[in-house]
């Protein structure tokens, strides 16, 4: 202290600004939440990859993906007929798993035949989205879509698609209404091929959450109820009609201006 009181103004102020400098060096690299993350995605002063697992908590999605997140035209079933036909639920929301100690916070979707009848067929979004997720957040999850939506009243609304086969959607990309994003799986072989199927009114990344929780479903709400309350027009999603017209221009501009 003594030593540091016969310093010159200015190495004081040299001294002060070091240790300041290396406070705010260690408050910005400390870990605040644990994360398995590679390094690709910005997320405030952390980096994340959506496509690793999430552990340990929620992670916020990013202001741009909150105004990229299209308004919906309503929901469907993401598998079997849009109205749900050919598909049945063989774990309904909220039912009580003895087995795991929990609430079902989701509803499995089956195809009619049961057993493993239904592996392979194709997930599809249930409304146009933005893919928030993609990966596989623990061996139990298997491969895992999450989609952001824009509701009519301006809220977000996430739906969850699970135990999927195969991913078919990259984080970033815009999906419509009824494209495919997947393929009905068994986590690896761990369950009977189903699509676990979930509704989440969030602004927080959530994939890997529990599926039961033993105080009741979390803050999921019953996706046939979001469906029963926002019906899709029974059409197509326009958005895929123009999606294909630009696609077309897109092509015609690019032989027009390509060398012969």
């Amino acid at each position: 202290m003594t030593l540091f009181c016969k310093l010159t103004p200015m190495r004081k102020l040299f001294y002060f600004l070091l240790v300041a400098g290396f406070v705010t060096a260690g408050l910005y690299f400390y870990p605040t939440g644990r994360t398995t993350a590679k390094e690709t995605t910005q997320q405030g002063g952390f980096k994340r990859d959506p496509q690793q697992p999430l552990i340990d908590g929620l992670i916020l999605l990013r202001a741009k993906d909150l105004v990229e997140a299209p308004v919906v035209d309503g929901f469907q079933w993401p598998c079997g007929a849009p109205n749900g036909a050919m598909i049945y639920d063989a774990q309904p929301f909220g039912s009580m798993n003895r087995k795991r100690n929990g609430h079902h916070t989701g509803r499995d979707l089956n195809g009619i035949g049961g057993q493993n009848t239904d592996l392979g067929l194709p997930v599809c979004a249930a409304a146009r989205g933005l893919v928030v997720y993609s990966g596989e957040p623990s061996p139990e999850w298997g491969n895992v879509v999450v989609l952001a939506h824009r509701m009519p009243d301006g809220a977000i609304m996430q739906t969850l698609y699970a135990h999927m086969q195969q991913r078919e959607a990259h984080v970033g990309q815009h999906v419509c209404r009824g494209q495919r994003i997947g393929s009905i799986g068994t986590a690896g072989g761990r369950y009977l091929a189903h699509l676990h199927f979930e509704a989440i009114p969030s602004l927080s990344m959530e994939a890997g959450m529990p599926g039961y929780h033993p105080d009741g479903t979390m803050n999921r709400i019953d996706p046939a109820e979001l469906i029963r309350q926002h019906p899709a027009p029974a059409i197509p999603d326009p958005y895929l009609e123009i999606r294909r017209l630009r696609f077309l221009e897109a092509e015609q501009q690019r032989q027009t201006h390509s060398p012969s």
